[in-house]
């Protein structure tokens, strides 16, 4: 089957992707793992594959549909779940990914549209033989879980280098208040995203370490769901942060902008004072009295020429002073 890609994790033997149709589930040894993922969602193609699972009862409808509430639905023999990832690219918006689990004995099946960053990485990054096939499906599912908590903190990487960039064209004057605006409400909306997306998963994450949800309880896997807990509450707090981070352009943006009023204002001060000093010159030669550079051949050009002497004069003075 072309979407679905079936990996067999032996701690004692060779590490392989297989075809479902090689794999009895039922004679997998404990030393064994096998991981499904199925990269579309579709009812036909899911019930397929939890056939040559040998699974019973998968609520097809409800794991092939991308929305709904996040929770957890027990079965005998199994457990199913579905979280919200996120897929992050420079310089654009954070966009979610629903991703979800069937988890039973010796086997994880994902199920989600199109390929997982983190799942490709950690697949390129576990290549060769590993010990993953002595891990139970329970603590290899507690490794994928805590890689979709990565994907919150990628986003939020993300965010803080766009809030940099925007902080530099603060400092160098490049960006217009339009477009200022415009970024403002592209962050704020980002960062509602990504809290909307993860808070949920609270419940999923508390339940799964709970005392009562035996197959967890019963394995050894109990100690990682506490770690992915708090890994879980570390990434709420840097979306958290990332809202303050997202303000702090702002106060960046209105501190630069006051500072920019301040200097027009300072610098339109001199500019009243120099024209005011040369209307005074102006206005006392204008007076009704004799003077004799009234009478010397070229007076108009020497009096144009003495206020242009006293406005560069005043303008390297302000210069200096740093008025201007």
């Amino acid at each position: 089957m072309e979407d679905v890609k079936a990996y067999l994790y032996d701690a004692k033997g060779h590490d392989d992707e297989v075809s479902l149709d090689e794999i009895d589930i039922e004679q997998l040894k404990e030393n064994q793992l096998l991981w499904v993922n199925v990269l579309k969602r579709d009812e036909p193609l899911l019930g397929k594959v939890t056939a040559s699972l040998k699974v019973e009862h998968v609520p097809c409808r409800a794991v092939v549909r991308d929305s709904g509430l996040l929770d957890i639905d027990r079965f005998e023999t199994f457990f199913r779940f579905c979280v919200d990832s996120v897929v992050t690219k420079e310089n654009e918006s954070p966009q979610r990914l629903m991703v979800d689990y069937i988890v039973g004995k010796n086997f994880v099946l994902t199920v989600h549209d199109g390929e997982v960053e983190y799942f490709n990485e950690f697949r390129e990054r576990e290549k060769g033989e590993t010990p993953l096939g002595k891990l139970d499906s329970e603590s290899f599912l507690a490794t994928l879980l805590d890689l979709n908590i990565v994907s919150y903190f990628r986003a939020v990487d993300e965010l803080e280098r766009r809030v940099d960039m925007i902080d530099e064209g603060i400092l160098k004057k490049e960006i217009e208040t339009e477009d200022f605006i415009k970024m403002m409400v592209g962050l704020r909306r980002d960062v509602s995203r990504l809290r909307r997306w993860l808070v949920p998963h609270r419940e999923i994450f508390y339940a799964l370490s709970r005392a009562d949800f035996h197959q967890i309880a019963e394995s050894d896997s109990a100690e990682q769901y506490k770690m992915l807990n708090q890994h879980f509450e570390s990434a709420v707090d840097a979306v958290e942060n990332s809202r303050d981070t997202v303000l702090s352009v702002f106060e960046l943006y209105a501190t630069k902008s006051a500072q920019m009023t301040n200097t027009f204002v300072q610098r339109l001060t001199f500019l009243t004072l120099l024209t005011g000093s040369l209307a005074v010159i102006a206005g006392i030669l204008g007076m009704n009295f004799k003077s004799g550079i009234f009478d010397l051949e070229n007076g108009f050009w020497f009096t144009v020429a003495g206020l242009l002497g006293v406005g560069i004069g005043l303008t390297i003075y302000a210069r200096f002073r740093r008025w201007i």
